[in-house]
């Protein structure tokens, strides 16, 4: 009776050794396209079954962390890339507030010294003068508010590119400890009934 059972389970060993084997070789163009929670499902739909457990390639595994690697580090670039546009534009905003300064402390010296002004070679009374300056500055004005409005914009975005690699981070340490979790306990069980057989 022990030999049936033992060249069943041989035979058994044998014949899903073969079938993981041939399944290994198969390519997987699911997984070299898609979002990575599409490569994630596609995994899970194509596992395999071992009592409650889901039995997964580890060339896919293998696959899954060399994509999730590759787009943690464009969005790592991509942080890199918003970051130094940041401190551009505040270097921008920076020098446009000190020519606006600039610009209304010479206002203030030329009203006070010329009630007319020669304004590119044409001479003009104080207010249209007055109302020149004002309209450079005001034009600086809006482009310092486009600034602003770009900081906050890529502000924006830095904070969402943080978020989301904290939840990929996150989303890939849960699955590693889970897969790991399912492993030591299907080592566990096998080496149980190994240990069972040897009995």
């Amino acid at each position: 009776m022990k030999k049936i059972t033992y060249l069943v389970l041989t035979a058994s060993l044998l014949t899903s050794t073969t079938l993981i084997s041939q399944n290994n070789s198969v390519a997987q163009p699911e997984l070299d396209s898609g979002t990575i929670e599409q490569q994630f499902d596609y995994i899970i739909t194509k596992s395999t079954s071992y009592k409650e457990f889901q039995l997964i390639r580890k060339s896919s595994i293998l696959k899954i962390k060399a994509h999730t690697l590759d787009s943690l580090k464009k969005i790592q670039k991509d942080l890199v890339a918003v970051t130094s546009s940041t401190s551009k534009t505040k270097a921008n905003i920076s020098q446009l507030e000190t020519e606006v300064t600039t610009l209304k402390n010479e206002i203030e010296t030329i009203s006070k010294d010329v009630d007319s002004i020669s304004f590119l070679g044409a001479p003009l009374s104080k207010a249209s003068y007055n109302s020149v300056v004002w309209l450079i500055i005001g034009l600086l004005l809006l482009g310092l508010l486009i600034f602003v409005g770009l900081y906050k914009k890529c502000n924006i975005s830095t904070v969402r590119a943080q978020n989301d690699l904290e939840k990929i981070n996150n989303e890939f340490e849960t699955f590693r400890k889970k897969a790991l979790t399912k492993e030591q306990e299907t080592m566990r069980k096998l080496q149980d009934e190994l240990n069972k057989n040897h009995s």
